[in-house]
């Protein structure tokens, strides 16, 4: 899906580049079967040499890994008609890795793959920041890489943590009741407790939809990841339960059969 949104998005950190015309390219994933990255074609506008690029790449299946980011200026695009974009998906059970997210060969971000699998990792950018990593056992996605830095691996959080550790999104939370959802930049991860005596019931510190919700360009992909049974959010990785999804871009799908969220890329000139 193609979305064109010209003029002045929310883009506070690295500004408006050129005349501030946008275009977004989202991804998808697939409930089950074989997937393919899909393309597009940006025809460089008439009097355009430069622009600047954002991708994210998608998110492992099942305990999976954040997708990649990366972000980079491109000048001298005088001569350049056209410009193949792809975008990647997110992991499902037939295709368990992320897809690749990528500007012609200019740059890329690669995908998260499943259960303790590789990170993926921005890739000839001028900024280049990896996932954070999923696991098994009870275990939650690891969020997507972003501009601020890499994402959240599961199990690296604690709770009660009041300022971010991570400069990308949060992991997603896990099946046991002293870990955390990761921090991302700004927006924290939902923190979980459980009580004391029997039967031990795990409840929210925090909101379990926490991180940014407003759609902005530099903080995609700094939200929080989902606590159990409950979906990443803005790249969070999804939390551990049945069929838990990462965010939107490139969260990690939780533990327990859940969808990695699909790449992303943004094109400004």
């Amino acid at each position: 899906m193609a979305i064109t949104t010209v003029n002045q998005i929310y883009n506070p950190i690295s500004g408006v580049f050129g005349s501030g015309n946008i275009m977004v390219y989202a991804g998808s994933t697939a409930a089950s079967g074989s997937q393919t990255v899909t393309t597009f074609t940006w025809t460089v506008p008439a009097g355009v040499d430069a622009v600047r690029v954002r991708l994210w790449g998608g998110g492992g299946y099942d305990g999976g890994a954040g997708g990649g980011f990366a972000i980079k200026s491109i000048y001298g695009l005088s001569g350049t008609t056209s410009v193949l974009v792809s975008i990647g998906f997110g992991g499902n059970a037939s295709t368990t890795t992320g897809g690749t997210s990528s500007f012609g060969s200019f740059v890329s971000a690669t995908g998260g793959a499943t259960t303790s699998g590789a990170v993926g990792t921005g890739v000839g950018g001028d900024i280049n920041t990896s996932g954070g990593s999923g696991g098994t056992g009870g275990s939650g996605g690891g969020g997507v890489g972003s501009i601020f830095g890499d994402g959240a691996s599961y199990g690296t959080s604690t709770v009660n943590s009041s300022l971010p550790t991570f400069g990308g999104a949060g992991a997603g939370q896990g099946n046991y009741g002293t870990l955390s959802s990761g921090s991302g930049f700004i927006g924290g991860g939902a923190a979980m407790q459980t009580n004391s005596t029997a039967p031990l019931i795990q409840t929210p510190l925090s909101n379990p939809n926490s991180g940014l919700e407003k759609f902005s360009i530099d903080f995609i992909g700094t939200g929080g990841g989902g606590y159990v049974s409950v979906n990443g959010r803005n790249g969070g990785g999804g939390g551990y339960s049945a069929g838990v999804s990462g965010g939107i871009p490139g969260g990690g799908g939780g533990e327990n059969l859940g969808l990695g969220a699909p790449g992303l890329v943004i094109v400004e000139w």
